[in-house]
């Protein structure tokens, strides 16, 4: 469908989206640490935004902590949440679950950094890493992937659960265990 409008509301609209939503939530009370949010462009192409991103960090990489990754989370189906890289440090896995004690998503924790989308190139650069995920559907990059088809309800979900996962990393005291 080339030459065709593709107005991708879940890929990745929906990131963007909860990306401004957890911003405003954590200005209201910032947490110990600096987090910078940034969309990044180029995905498609080879992930050139957060290629060139980690090469030329605002801040050095070092004093990076973590990256959260939202690609394609407005699309929630029966509360069942992807959630990849859990493998990329060893404290991730049982952040994860004790925040979903009250988010209650079937949550499909898994695997390490690597994948289709913007946290490979962190992880790649040896920082752990998570990647959201409400996974994938008929519309993926197909013309139809439009607001209509977007899970208002289930999208604020996953970013206020994205929120408390940023909101926690970036007020602990203990590093990450990174996990290559």
């Amino acid at each position: 469908s080339t030459g065709q409008v593709h107005n991708g509301a879940d890929d990745n609209a929906s990131g963007s989206s909860a990306l401004i939503h957890i911003a405003r939530k954590l200005r209201q009370s910032p947490p110990a640490r600096t987090v910078v949010f940034i969309a990044f462009s180029g995905e498609e192409a080879g992930l050139l935004g957060s290629d060139y991103y980690v090469k030329n960090p605002v801040f050095p990489l070092v004093r990076t902590y973590a990256m959260v990754n939202m690609d394609m989370v407005g699309r929630l189906r029966n509360d069942r949440l992807l959630v990849y890289g859990v493998a990329t440090a060893r404290e991730l896995s049982g952040l994860l679950d004790s925040l979903n004690t009250e988010a209650r998503f079937d949550l499909k924790a898994s695997g390490d950094g690597w994948g289709r989308s913007d946290q490979s190139s962190f992880y790649g650069a040896g920082l752990p890493v998570l990647h959201l995920f409400t996974d994938l559907h008929e519309d993926y990059h197909r013309t139809t992937d439009d607001w209509e088809k977007i899970n208002a309800d289930g999208l604020a979900k996953v970013a206020d659960f994205t929120a408390s996962i940023v909101r926690t990393l970036a007020n602990r005291r203990e590093p990450l265990t990174f996990v290559n």
